[in-house]
Parts: structure tokens; C-alpha cells; sequence
């Protein structure tokens, strides 16, 4: 999956992930809240890296301009670090 590269926010330390439904820990199959310049991306995690990264498929945005995160679009590739996740649900 070739994935797009975005900047997106850090979680502040030691801020922990807000965690809904039946889960406590990101995995495959969860949905996830990243955040980049004031927008809200909502992204399905579909594969958990070796290297401790993430990719995901766009599902949603919320708020601010929606072309401003790059050429993001609903069904778009993405790749992050547990550090951009604000939110998990499973």
C-alpha cells in the first residue's frame, strides 16, 4: 500500500489515548482519531508495522479546511505512530 505522507499532531506527553468500545490498545481493525492542522482525520487501522508504525485508510474529517492535511480524501492510504493517535476505538 503505497501511503501518504502527512504531518500530523503529537499527542502531548503524557497525555494517554482516549480508548471507546472493547479495546485498551491500538490493533488491526480499530478506528482511529489523528489530527492535522485543526482537522480531525478518522482513519481504520489495516496493518501494525515491525517498525511500530501504522497504516490506515481514511474514513472521515472533522472540522477546519478539508483539503488543508495534504490531498487526503475518504479511502486514502495513510501511514502514523502511536504518538498521532488521539483516539481508539474498536
Amino acid at each position: 500500500m503505497k501511503t501518504q505522507e502527512i504531518s500530523f499532531d503529537v499527542r502531548r506527553h503524557p497525555q494517554p489515548i482516549e480508548y471507546a468500545g472493547s479495546t485498551s490498545y491500538v490493533s488491526e481493525g480499530c478506528e482511529v482519531q489523528l489530527e492535522a492542522d485543526g482537522v480531525q482525520i478518522y482513519a481504520k487501522v489495516v496493518k501494525t508495522n515491525a517498525d511500530q508504525t501504522f497504516e490506515g485508510e481514511v474514513t472521515g474529517f472533522l472540522g477546519g479546511d478539508l483539503d488543508k492535511p495534504g490531498d487526503l480524501r475518504i479511502g486514502s492510504p495513510i501511514r502514523f505512530q502511536e504518538r498521532h493517535i488521539f483516539g481508539c476505538t474498536a
